[in-house]
């Protein structure tokens, strides 16, 4: 519970609208992932509160399929430098994307979702050219920072190509064919 925007469930939950369960004093309380994360390395737990549990809604993950990808400099104990989540969920026929959810570690103060580029492929058919437009529009709601460990530069290049494999891992995982 210490709002480090690099964790690698952090991502992967707010692309499941994941819910923080905190008890404490007052009792128990929920909130939004995205509510709980106030601003870098800051959460909102309160005095005598302690997270209890993380929830995801049904709806959130009933017939949904998804993929995380972590870049980071070695492959064991590291910190990310970006962690990427996505999940999809296909129409019956596996030839449409009805919901596609996209969130970031380390694209930003906090981990956040590219909302831009989960309305863009809402209702279109699975292509490669979708996968494609889909990574493209990261680009619109992230803000990586330069520091020692990447240059922003570079991390917006990783996210586009995550997005990009991710979502391709998703929809397979999903059963489409791209």
């Amino acid at each position: 519970c210490n709002g480090v925007t690099s964790a690698d469930s952090a991502s992967t939950l707010h692309a499941w609208d994941a819910v923080v369960e905190l008890t404490g004093p007052e009792g128990v309380r929920r909130q939004s992932i995205q509510d709980f994360y106030i601003k870098a390395g800051k959460v909102d737990i309160r005095e005598g509160e302690i997270q209890t549990a993380i929830l995801i809604p049904k709806e959130s993950y009933e017939n949904c399929f998804g993929h995380y990808i972590k870049y980071a400099m070695r492959n064991a104990m590291d910190i990310a430098t970006l962690g990427t989540s996505v999940n999809v969920r296909l129409s019956a026929d596996k030839k449409t994307v009805e919901r596609a959810r996209v969130a970031f570690g380390v694209a930003g103060p906090v981990p956040l979702r590219a909302e831009t580029a989960e309305r863009l492929a809402a209702g279109q058919p699975v292509s490669l050219e979708l996968a494609e437009r889909f990574a493209q529009a990261v680009k619109e709601d992230i803000n990586p920072r330069d520091s020692w460990r990447a240059a922003r530069d570079f991390r917006l290049h990783i996210a586009v190509e995550s997005a990009k494999r991710a979502f391709i891992e998703s929809v397979k995982l999903a059963g489409g064919d791209l």
